[in-house]
């Protein structure tokens, strides 16, 4: 029998994970500086300069740039140290092969320094991946056959698809003289990139947001504080299949930023960022529920195929507050940032999340001090589905004489991703006639509780809209109860 089928080519995600690794790395404090006396705090700066998909697997490798700060055992201001330390981070995953589109956002989320000795630092980095990647496939369904006999129970089912998935490298770069930032010292920066627009313009995908860089320097009086520069900027990238009525979303990953600060308090830097563009399209498929030929029986062969339905994102934000102690009073806030180093649902409504927490601030007798802690929160949100692509914004003010009250605010995307199953028939063929137990051609049976007309049909050998004429029942009448059915016979 000639059946109706439907390639179906489209981009499967087959991974979406947020993973942890740790590093670490010795070194020698330089011949030229001084003896440690006390480890102030420590930033890194994650490059990442390699993320190759392979066989079952996802490599992202690179370099973090560590920053110690310290003072001396003598005094005489504070120190700074410089630690790079390698990195290379195996995620294995079902599917993934070396033409996975992927993007990777890799984050430092505690730096942890213990002086050896006077001359040496042990320096401990935990690293936070977010990984997506897209695998490009094919599959077979069955909408119907063009026999006439064969009666079909289906319905149509929307799917959204993820029709495209292509990563692309973006660069943006600015310089900018900071005000008050003469002859100071660079000692950690972050960017934060946001998307303000992503449409489809005649093949090509515009790209429009902005990258907040944040810098960390320490001045010649030994003071620390925070300088800013937003940075807007537009990509018109090529895309020949997009169509301008498709759905669009960007997701955004900082490879690398190389950062300087000249004596005159020129800023300028690069960001070298990924780009993962996604095209989805919304497609009605025909799924068959149940198939059968009245008055013979059917051979087939089959197999059960899973659409990955991934309906637009939708952005969500959620609120936690917490209080960390501390061992002395803080006195000012100098810096304050989180990175979410896991979140999963716990129940409708509401995210269960992992953040690394890191705050510089100021004891009374205005000596530096770092808090870093990885707090577990609990977070109301009412957008449904998984959560992805979540970034952190942290306010950090003193509570008390030794604490720290930490209002966070989580924001990301949520979709209601679901896996759909439709039916692909490879063969069919009619066998042999069903025995009857009598020559009948007409049937009386009282049907009392509910039943449905479809299963009434099969069992009888006979067909919906011959029960419906012998009844005069509606044309859309799909069940019936507490009545007597003529149920007509096929010879």
């Amino acid at each position: 029998m000639e059946l109706n089928q439907t390639s179906i080519q489209y981009y499967d995600k087959r991974l979406a994970r947020i993973s942890t690794c740790s590093e670490t790395a010795d070194s020698i404090v330089p011949d030229t500086f001084p003896d440690i006396g006390r480890i102030v705090c420590a930033y890194g700066t994650a490059a990442v300069r390699d993320q190759s998909p392979q066989s079952g697997r996802l490599l992202a490798s690179g370099m973090v740039q560590v920053v110690v700060l310290y003072e001396p055992e003598k005094g005489d201001g504070l120190r700074r140290l410089t630690v790079p330390v390698s990195f290379a981070h195996i995620e294995e995953c079902e599917g993934i092969d070396a033409e996975t589109v992927n993007i990777v956002d890799c984050r430092v989320a505690t730096v942890d320094v213990v002086a050896v000795n006077s001359r040496k630092v042990n320096v401990k980095v935990q690293l936070c991946f977010s990984m997506e990647g897209y695998c490009q496939t094919q599959c077979e369904i069955t909408e119907g056959t063009q026999e006439k006999q064969v009666q079909l129970l289906s319905e149509m089912q929307t799917v959204t698809l993820t029709e495209q998935a292509r990563a692309y490298p973006i660069t943006i770069l600015d310089d900018v003289t900071m005000q008050e930032a003469d002859d100071a010292a660079l000692l950690h920066a972050k960017c934060m990139l946001r998307t303000s627009e992503c449409r489809a313009m005649r093949g090509k995908i515009v790209l429009k947001g902005e990258a907040e860089v944040q810098c960390l320097v320490l001045q010649e009086d030994d003071a620390v504080r925070v300088l800013s520069n937003t940075t807007p900027f537009t990509q018109i990238l090529e895309l020949p299949e997009v169509e301008e009525q498709d759905t669009v979303a960007a997701q955004l990953a900082v490879r690398e930023i190389d950062c300087r600060l000249e004596q005159d308090g020129l800023l300028s830097y690069t960001v070298s960022v990924t780009a993962l563009i996604t095209v989805r399209r919304t497609r009605s498929l025909c799924c068959i529920k149940d198939l059968y030929l009245p008055g013979q029986t059917l051979r087939l062969s089959e197999e059960k195929t899973l659409l990955h339905s991934t309906p637009p994102c939708v952005p969500f934000t959620a609120d936690a507050t917490e209080t960390l102690p501390t061992a002395q009073h803080a006195a000012h806030i100098v810096a304050a940032e989180a990175v979410c180093c896991g979140a999963k649902r716990s129940k409708e409504g509401e995210i269960q999340m992992t953040a690394a927490v890191r705050i510089l601030y100021l004891s009374d007798e205005q000596q530096l001090y770092m808090l870093e802690r990885l707090v577990p929160l609990s977070m109301s949100c009412i957008a449904t589905g998984e959560v992805s692509d979540i970034t952190l914004a942290v306010r950090a003010s003193a509570a008390g004489e030794t604490g720290i009250l930490l209002n966070m605010t989580a924001s990301g995307m949520a979709s209601a991703e679901e896996r759909v199953a439709f039916r692909h028939i490879k063969s069919l063929e009619a066998g042999e006639a069903q025995q009857k137990t009598a020559d009948a051609t007409l049937l009386l049976r009282y049907i009392e509780q509910e039943q449905q007309l479809w299963e009434i049909a099969k069992d009888c050998g006979t067909t919906m809209d011959e029960i419906r004429q012998a009844n005069d029942l509606p044309a859309d009448a799909t069940c019936v109860s507490h009545t007597v059915l003529l149920i007509p016979i096929q010879v």
